[in-house]
């Protein structure tokens, strides 16, 4: 027969209810944990991996995200025909903005001779534009070089005439508001330093590189940061 102080001992080992509860509840908490976590780290390589890559570039380079006021553009697109843009994404580091705009289609800036290049077909709808912004110690008078083929470009968000006979339109398309800074980049090495689908804006003290047909990822914007720099450094002044 059991004696009474065994029988004690066994059923003193039976967890309480009490005991019970608490364990399930910590087992509950671990699962759920789990869960968010894994949740957390799928939705980081999925529907968030774009913001990600950019963030941790960014991180890497020195830029950060940067909220903008009510979504308004900083400089020089604080200067464009009505409406804005709206900024969808801003990263800043030092001297350059990188920005990722949207808004109405903007019609192409008129032309001082239609019929020196092909015509231009603004697309419907919103569009998208990716420009990285430069701070340059000269101050120039809105002026740049428009791609050619582009069907849309950030040139056409400004008031600007072209200037057609000042060099080839094989590529590019000089546009200002001033004939004597217009000519000053068109006999400039902005031509041969820039890609033909890379357009180019002087305004103030910005330079604006427009890179909407190409991704808005960290390859581009090294590759931008890299001919800002070059043009930066042979850049004339605009003689106005």
């Amino acid at each position: 027969m059991t004696c009474a102080p065994a029988v004690i001992s066994a059923f003193s080992a039976v967890p309480t209810v009490w005991t019970s509860t608490l364990v399930m509840l910590t087992l509950f908490t671990i699962f759920g944990a789990s869960v968010v976590t894994f949740w957390l780290l799928i939705n980081r390589w999925t529907d968030r991996r774009h913001w990600t890559a950019l963030a941790d570039w960014g991180r890497e380079q020195g830029f950060r995200f940067t909220p903008c006021k009510d979504g308004r553009a900083p400089a020089p697109f604080d200067a464009v025909k009505p409406p804005p843009p709206q900024v969808q994404i801003c990263m800043v580091g030092g001297p350059s903005t990188l920005l990722h705009l949207k808004g109405p289609m903007a019609v192409p800036p008129e032309s001082a001779d239609e019929s020196s290049y092909p015509p231009i077909n603004p697309p419907a709808g919103d569009c998208e534009w990716h420009a990285l912004v430069r701070e340059i110690e000269t101050e120039w008078p809105p002026t740049g070089l428009r791609p050619t083929a582009a069907r849309q470009s950030v040139l056409d968000l400004f008031s600007l005439t072209s200037f057609p006979l000042l060099g080839s339109t094989e590529r590019f398309i000089v546009y200002a508001t001033d004939s004597t800074a217009a000519t000053a980049l068109s006999r400039s090495v902005a031509r041969g330093l820039l890609p033909p689908d890379i357009g180019l804006l002087l305004h103030g003290k910005h330079l604006v590189l427009d890179f909407s047909s190409r991704p808005f990822d960290s390859i581009e914007f090294e590759r931008m940061i890299v001919l800002a720099n070059q043009l930066v450094n042979h850049m004339p002044a605009p003689a106005v």
